[in-house]
């Protein structure tokens, strides 16, 4: 956020030929006077871009605009997830595979707690754009004009008005507060690094959901000490096909400083970053996912797999069976819409006594005037 406010406040010759922001972020950086959107480049390229060819459908789409054009490129694909305690759940006779929705992540914590197999269940990364993810691994769709991504702007957040999404909503929320009521998670807003981490290292909590790029502190933490394995995000209910693969993290772009050289040169520097030597020793760095085919298959990438974190695998088998129904929504006020967002699970999670339906209009009614007020101030 504060590098999105700096490259809007600052004088055009003075930014610079590129800049890293979150994927969430993309309709806002299609919007704006700073960002040159890559299709630009990738129109005018001779060579091709065979990475950008190979790169995961799910995870290019989530980087265009709604006709398809490409505005950045991603440099770290962070999946959002549940990491957990392969050891504790198997002696708590929890089947990770069967946590697909928040239902049955209340089942699993409820299960561990109540067995005695740790303090905790679960901790939450507490991020707004973790909302988002439940509600589009489902193919939940939660703002019109199919979330921005028909050509029409998004002009009415559906949160209290659409059945589908009222259920979905309601439902992930009521999760959140009968887990926080229980005490079957790490009170919300645990900070996930110096608190949900060592709590999963020592033991005390069985599962953590955040994203794919929290990989490498996780392992580090556990030192060996317990097998590490990851699921996909479950849903936010148990409606919906939850075969759609959310995209989180970060991406590159190119920054209109009118210096046409250095531009170009920001355009060629995301194509080398996003080959297969290269993304792939950053994916197995970090722990990201690897973006394309040539990363996966690279020998940096293979030998992380292998011996790294084996684990991984979970979330490629779920690639391969995904398919569109998880689009971010395409929305210019990604900042108000995370920050809503936080605040409604924050409260459920927190206020055993909150009524959902009106934390759910509370959030509607926040988003829908950042909606009105940019659609005035841009139309």
């Amino acid at each position: 956020m504060e590098c999105n406010a700096k490259l809007q406040s600052t004088e055009k010759e003075n930014l610079p030929a590129m800049f890293s922001g979150a994927v969430e972020d993309v309709a806002m950086y299609a919007n704006s006077d700073f960002c040159v959107p890559l299709q630009k480049y990738v129109d005018a390229d001779t060579e091709g871009w065979q990475e950008l060819d190979d790169t995961w459908d799910a995870l290019r789409s989530a980087y265009s605009d709604g006709q398809g054009n490409l505005i950045g490129y991603p440099i770290g694909y962070s999946y959002p997830n549940i990491f957990y305690n392969a050891d504790l759940l198997k002696k708590a006779g929890v089947d990770p595979a069967s946590i697909q929705s928040f239902d049955d992540l209340y089942d699993a914590s409820k299960t561990i707690v109540d067995g005695g197999f740790a303090t905790y269940g679960i901790g939450f990364f507490a991020n707004g754009a973790m909302f988002n993810v439940a509600l589009g691994r489902e193919g939940v769709q939660a703002y019109n004009n199919e979330n921005g991504l028909n050509g029409q702007p998004v002009t009415e957040c559906l949160y209290d008005s659409d059945t589908t999404v009222h259920d979905s909503i309601y439902n992930m929320l009521s999760i959140y507060q009968k887990m926080g009521a229980e005490k079957l998670c790490v009170p919300y807003g645990a900070d996930y690094q110096s608190e949900i981490i060592p709590q999963m290292a020592s033991g005390d909590c069985a599962m953590m959901m955040g994203v794919i790029s929290m990989t490498t502190k996780v392992l580090d933490a556990a030192a060996g000490n317990f097998e590490v394995g990851v699921i996909p995000m479950p849903s936010a209910s148990e409606s919906g096909k939850r075969t759609g693969e959310p995209a989180a993290g970060t991406g590159t772009y190119v920054c209109d400083n009118g210096n046409e050289k250095a531009m170009q040169g920001a355009y060629e520097f995301i194509k080398f970053a996003s080959t297969g030597e290269q993304a792939g020793y950053f994916a197995s760095a970090t722990g990201y996912i690897a973006p394309n085919q040539e990363a996966y298959d690279s020998a940096a990438y293979k030998t992380y797999r292998e011996e790294t974190f084996p684990g991984i695998s979970v979330v490629y088998d779920s690639l391969a069976k995904s398919d569109s129904s998880a689009t971010n929504p395409y929305v210019a006020i990604s900042n108000e819409m995370r920050d809503a967002n936080k605040v409604a699970m924050e409260t459920a999670a927190t206020d055993p006594t909150a009524d959902i339906n009106t934390v759910i209009t509370t959030a509607k009614d926040s988003i829908q005037e950042a909606l009105d007020i940019y659609n005035q101030s841009n139309s």
